[in-house]
C-alpha cells in the first residue's frame, strides 16, 4: 500500500512538473512564426518628378544563401528555442521587388512589372520600357537574441540593382549596397523587427537609386 502511495505521489510531482515547465516556458514546445509586413519606407520627404519614362520592374531575385527563402529572420529565446519571422501573405522576392517599385513610384514614374530578368543584357526585351531594372536579394535577415530583460535585434540587407536600356540592349547601372543594423530593447516587439528590416532593405534601395549615375540616366531618358 505504501509503495502504491509512493507511485502515485510521484505520478502527481511529475504531472505538476510537466505542467509547470508548459506554463513557465511554452517556448520549449511551440516555435510561433510572426507574420510582418515588409515594404518600402520612404524619408519624410520625397523629391518627385513628372516623368514620362516608362520603367519595367523584373523580380528581384531572391540569391540568399539560406535553406528556407519563405524566412527573413529568426528569434532565439532564452530557452534556446526558435521563433520564425516570414513575410505576411507574399514571398520574400515579392516584397522586396514591390519594395523597387514603390521607390520609383512615390517619385512619380510610370512602372509596370515585367517578366523575370536573368539580368544578362542579351535576354531584354524591347517592349519592357525605357528603362529596365532587376536585381538580386544577396542577404535579408533579422536575428533577435532573447535573454532576461534584453533582446538584441541585428539586421542585414544586402542588395544588387542592375538597371539597362531593353531597347539598346545594354546595362546602363550595377551596385551592390549592404546595410546592417543593430538595437536592443528590454521586452520583444515585433513590430521592432518589421521596421528594422524595412529600415535596412529601404536603405539599400535608397543608396543605389539616389546616386547622381540614376539621375543622368534618367535625365537622358526623357
Amino acid at each position: 500500500m505504501d509503495s502504491l502511495k509512493r507511485m502515485i505521489t510521484m505520478s502527481k510531482k511529475i504531472l505538476i512538473l510537466h505542467i509547470s515547465l508548459l506554463l513557465l516556458l511554452p517556448s520549449l514546445t511551440f516555435a510561433e512564426t510572426f507574420s510582418l509586413n515588409l515594404r518600402y519606407t520612404s524619408p519624410s520627404q520625397v523629391s518627385s518628378t513628372d516623368s514620362n519614362i516608362k520603367i519595367g520592374i523584373s523580380n528581384i531575385t531572391d540569391k540568399r544563401q539560406r535553406e528556407n527563402k519563405s524566412l527573413f529572420g529568426e528569434r532565439i529565446n532564452y530557452s534556446g528555442s526558435k521563433d520564425y519571422f516570414a513575410p505576411a501573405g507574399i514571398s520574400v522576392e515579392d516584397a522586396v521587388t514591390g519594395m523597387v517599385a514603390e521607390y520609383f513610384k512615390k517619385r512619380g514614374f510610370q512602372g509596370k512589372r515585367v517578366e523575370k530578368w536573368d539580368l544578362d543584357a542579351n535576354n531584354l526585351k524591347g517592349d519592357w520600357g525605357d528603362i529596365v531594372v532587376g536585381g538580386e536579394i544577396l542577404e535579408l535577415w533579422s536575428d533577435v537574441m532573447s535573454k532576461f530583460m534584453s533582446n538584441k535585434h541585428t539586421v542585414k540587407a544586402k542588395l544588387k540593382i542592375v538597371i539597362a536600356d531593353p531597347k539598346e540592349k545594354r546595362i546602363l547601372l550595377t551596385d551592390t549596397i549592404t546595410t546592417s543594423l543593430e538595437m536592443t530593447e528590454p521586452l520583444f516587439h515585433e513590430e521592432s523587427v518589421e521596421k528594422m528590416i524595412n529600415e535596412a532593405a529601404s536603405s539599400c534601395i535608397d543608396n543605389i537609386l539616389e546616386n547622381n549615375t540614376l539621375k543622368k540616366i534618367l535625365s537622358e531618358a526623357k
